[in-house]
Formats: structure tokens, C-alpha cells, sequence
């Protein structure tokens, strides 16, 4: 599904959740996921905001609906409502034309041996979240966020077994002047060498510093990898503005910002952190305006 649609044309993906949902008065250290129980008119306006902002790609609020992120909450009894609802929640805004994906972020526990977390218990909170969620009709799942190949490989393999597509994305550190590498280490063209014989429909980058970085990383993924790229900055790097936390980047950086995405053949194209539909608006006029364009 996903794979045909890339051979037409270019993504145009959504953006932030988190941050979105933190400025209608989710409270911090509350789950996001949560509010597609308690709030799900907020989740649904944020959905339909990108819908009509031009988005043909849209993620579910399910990023951390895994067992162990919920059982810090003790809401791990309430998984499959939350999956449920969110598929739901996601689905009343979508029109022809606008695609289905599911949000899958890392488990918020290092895997042994760099943690406590069994690998047995990793695979099973991948296994039971992807399990649920193709039980609710999803077969795109965004793995998201990521900064273990070895941990997006375990979710992967769970997509592997029940016949879905992936997006694969990672987010990366600065570490000098065009140095990026995720936290345990690992650059780009280490990340396509992992994953460039696996049969994901693309490979992504998200999060980060902002769209100025995110092209530097999505060049050197292009350095070795020919399939299908994803990015999804955030709006720059958050700052503290009279107690208030505001991004660095506006939705006209992003414009500029997907110019050179396209050239670089950057095939989705969304938004992270402190994203909302201004940004994807942009991305959207750009895609429209180099609709002729051939990276």
C-alpha cells in the first residue's frame, strides 16, 4: 500500500503529536497515549489539523503504547483500549487519499546488556503492541525516534511477522561540524549498512535539531542508500522563553527546508516536536510547487 503510493509521488507526512497535545494542557509526565481515552476530541483535532493541512500520511497517538512505557502509569491493564481507541480516534478524520499509519517509538528501557530489560520481555512489548494494532486494521507502522539499530530491529521483526510495511527512523545527535550519530553511536551510513538488505519500505530520520540538520543527515543517507527516505525535524531546538518552551524554527525555515529535501530525493516529508499544521502547510505548497521536479 504504502510502497505504491511512494512510486506516484512524494509523502506528505504529519507532525507533532506530543507537543500539540502538551499546549491544549496535557500535563507534564503525563502519557499522551492516555488522552485517547480521557481527551479524544483533542486527539482528533490534532489529527484533522494535518488532514487539512495537506497531510496523505498520518500516525496514530500510540507511540508509547507498549506494556513497559504504560506500566510506569499502571495503565498497562488498559493497552488494547488505548490501541483501539487510538486507531479509531485516527481513522473518523481520514479522507480519500490520506493514509493510515501506526506510531511505534522505542520501549524507554536500555536491552541488556547495555540495561536491565530482557531481550524475551522487549519482544514481547513489540509483539503485543504491532499484534494490536493490526487487530485494529493497520498495516503501516512508523518506528519512530529510535537510537538503537538493535532495538528498531526487534520491532521491525515484529512488523516482519504479521506482513506490514515500515518507515524506520531514527533520530540523531550532533557530535561536530556534519558528525551526526544516534546515542549508542551509530551514524547514518552505519544505519543503512544494518538495514539495507531488510525489506522496510523506508528509512527515516526524525526528531533532532531541526530541518537544517535533518538535511545533513538525510545526505548522508543518500550517500548509500537508494530506497525510500522519511524525515520529520523537529521545529529547531526548544528553548525556555519566559518559562514557556518555544522552537527555534518557523514554518518558512521548513519551506526552505524541504526545497532541499526534494533535491536530495527525500521521498516523506513531516514534521516532529514543536510542529503543527503551519509546517505541514508549507512542506505542502513546496511539494506543490516542485510537483515537476525530478531528484
Amino acid at each position: 500500500m504504502l510502497s505504491e503510493v511512494l512510486k506516484r509521488g512524494i509523502i506528505v507526512f504529519d507532525g507533532a503529536m506530543g507537543t500539540r497535545l502538551q499546549k491544549l494542557g496535557l500535563p507534564a509526565g503525563h502519557p499522551p497515549e492516555e488522552w485517547n481515552l480521557s481527551h479524544p476530541e483533542e486527539v482528533a483535532r490534532i489529527h484533522r489539523s494535518y488532514v487539512e493541512a495537506g497531510s496523505t500520511l498520518i500516525q496514530t497517538n500510540t507511540f508509547g503504547a507498549n506494556r513497559i512505557r504504560l506500566e510506569r502509569y499502571h495503565l498497562e491493564e488498559k493497552i488494547k483500549e488505548i490501541i483501539h481507541e487510538g486507531v479509531e480516534i485516527a481513522k473518523s478524520v481520514l479522507k480519500e487519499g490520506v493514509l493510515l499509519s501506526a506510531s511505534i517509538g522505542p520501549l524507554g528501557e536500555f536491552i541488556e546488556p547495555y540495561g536491565d530489560l530482557s531481550l524475551e520481555k522487549a519482544q514481547r512489548a513489540f509483539m503485543e503492541q504491532v499484534e494490536l494494532l493490526q487487530e485494529e486494521g493497520i498495516k503501516i507502522f512508523h518506528l519512530e525516534t529510535f537510537s538503537f539499530s538493535s532495538e528498531a530491529l526487534l520491532a521491525w521483526e515484529a512488523i516482519k511477522h504479521f506482513s506490514g510495511e515500515a518507515i524506520v527512523s531514527f533520530t540523531f545527535e550532533k557530535r561536530g561540524e556534519g558528525h551526526f550519530t544516534t546515542l549508542m553511536g551509530e551514524h547514518p551510513r552505519q544505519i543503512v549498512e544494518i538495514f539495507k538488505d531488510e525489506p522496510i519500505t523506508a528509512l527515516g530520520t526524525n526528531c533532532g535539531g531541526g530541518i537544517r540538520e535533518i538535511t545533513e543527515i538525510a545526505r548522508q543517507y543518500r550517500e548509500s542508500y537508494l530506497g525510500p527516505l522519511s524525515c520529520k525535524p523537529n521545529a529547531g531546538i526548544p528553548q525556555v522563553v519566559e518559562e514557556k518552551v518555544v522552537y527555534t524554527e518557523t514554518p518558512e525555515d521548513f519551506a526552505e527546508g524541504a526545497k532541499q529535501l526534494l533535491k536530495l530525493g527525500v521521498n516523506i516529508i513531516g514534521g516532529c516536536c514543536g510542529t503543527d499544521e503551519r509546517y505541514i502547510t508549507a512542506v505542502k505548497r513546496v511539494i506543490e510547487e516542485m510537483s515537476s521536479f525530478k531528484p
